[in-house]
């Protein structure tokens, strides 16, 4: 598990690697690390779900600083891609030395963790706080804001479930 403190950290230390090869670097974060690091919705996330340039040179840096530090391989990856579309809403975060970081949007955040729709608590509770976060207090309010971002036909039914379920038990 990383903190919002080690995040930064190792944030930090990528964009330093990078300058000091003479590049920079952008970032997208997603996910748990928007999660705790943008929204403070929680104090750690398992892993870093993001997208970013130049991947291959991240990649080995990313490789380096996890031997260096004792974590998983992929504490940085790229593994949301599939639900990060050219119409996300980006917003800067943090410009570090070597390195642009950015995130999606709020609305943008719900519509994806709404789209993974994983039974669980970490997600149950990212979706409540953003739920909160955006004062949405009805289906067809969740339902808006995922369309917004992802063709209705792509919406899996687990998808409505957990928006009924959450409601429900905020109602």
């Amino acid at each position: 598990m990383l903190s919002r403190e080690q995040i930064l950290k190792y944030l930090k230390l990528l964009g330093e690697e990078l300058h000091i090869r003479g590049m920079h670097g952008e970032i997208l974060l997603t996910g748990g690390a928007s999660m705790c690091l943008v929204h403070e919705a929680r104090d750690m996330t398992k892993d870093i779900d993001a997208l970013y340039e130049p991947k291959t040179i991240i990649n080995k840096i990313v490789s380096d600083i996890a031997e260096q530090y004792d974590l998983p391989v992929d504490w940085l990856n790229d593994g949301v891609k599939g639900f990060v579309g050219d119409n996300a809403d980006v917003e800067d975060y943090i410009a570090l030395e070597g390195l642009r970081v950015q995130t999606v949007s709020t609305e943008y955040l719900l519509a994806m963790k709404l789209m993974s729709a994983r039974y669980g608590e970490k997600d149950y509770d990212d979706i409540r706080f953003l739920f909160n976060k955006l004062n949405v207090d009805s289906i067809d309010t969740a339902y808006d804001i995922i369309q917004k971002y992802y063709a209705l036909n792509r919406i899996l039914p687990k998808t409505r479930y957990i928006i009924e379920e959450i409601i429900e038990s905020t109602n």
